[in-house]
């Protein structure tokens, strides 16, 4: 069985390829998200370009967490460069529009006052589509197939989002895996997945999993009030 260094460093060398759109042949892999193997398959950037010129984090790198011994070689390339493998039916249509309604959210006005309903299932779906396709272009798997599945039309009621800020962070784009070496089968288990947009950190893992050190439950959605400005702050992106 091949071991798991070997599984990441094959995961970071097919994400160094060039995003391309490439037609999906009969038995290829199914489109992470929505599972369908047939149409156009393309390798796209996990953040997209308008995010990147928008925090100027062309030549920022990952604060991932890289099993110990992991030679230098295959450790995180910079944050735009990480692609994964979806179909185009994915990303030129849900997808699409959700970037665009995170966008409007973090960037287009200022984040003061209550956190709507609508808010927090964009936010929940942007932060969990995110969190999937960084697990997979790291050779992992976040959650299951229905769940990712479900994505397309709404957050899925397997998964748990928690919302936090960081006080003056070091860089306003960056993502952290919390991976699990799984012995049996030399597979990379992933727990959870941290990213941060300027000052705000999305924690997205399985429901059950987090707790409130990662901040404040976005999804599912709770009655009780979010506040933009009442954000807990937390220090690292992944918590023991």
């Amino acid at each position: 069985m091949e071991s798991q260094l070997t599984l990441i460093a094959r995961a970071t060398r097919d994400a160094e390829r060039p995003a391309r759109g490439v037609p999906t042949e009969s038995g290829a892999e199914p489109c992470v998200l929505c599972l369908r193997a047939n149409g156009s398959h393309t390798r796209e950037h996990v953040f997209a370009r308008w995010l990147v010129r928008q925090v100027h984090g062309g030549q920022l790198l990952p604060s991932d967490v890289s099993p110990p011994g992991t030679p230098s070689s295959i450790r995180p390339m910079r944050i735009a460069r990480v692609v994964a493998g979806v179909c185009a039916d994915c990303n030129a249509g849900w997808m699409s529009s959700l970037e665009m309604g995170f966008r409007r959210i973090l960037f287009a006005r200022p984040r003061v006052g209550t956190v709507p309903a609508p808010d927090r299932t964009t936010l929940s779906r942007w932060f969990t589509k995110t969190a999937v396709l960084l697990a997979h272009a790291r050779g992992g798997v976040l959650v299951g197939e229905t769940d990712r599945a479900a994505l397309a039309a709404g957050m899925p009621d397997g998964i748990e989002v928690f919302i936090a800020r960081r006080r003056r962070p070091r860089q306003p784009l960056d993502f952290a895996i919390d991976v699990r070496p799984d012995h049996d089968t030399d597979a990379i288990s992933v727990r959870s997945v941290a990213i941060l947009v300027d000052d705000l950190v999305g924690h997205v893992a399985a429901r059950g999993t987090l707790t409130s050190r990662h901040g404040t439950r976005l999804w599912p959605l709770r009655s009780h009030t979010i506040r933009w400005d009442t954000l807990p702050v937390i220090t690292p992106l992944i918590l023991p």
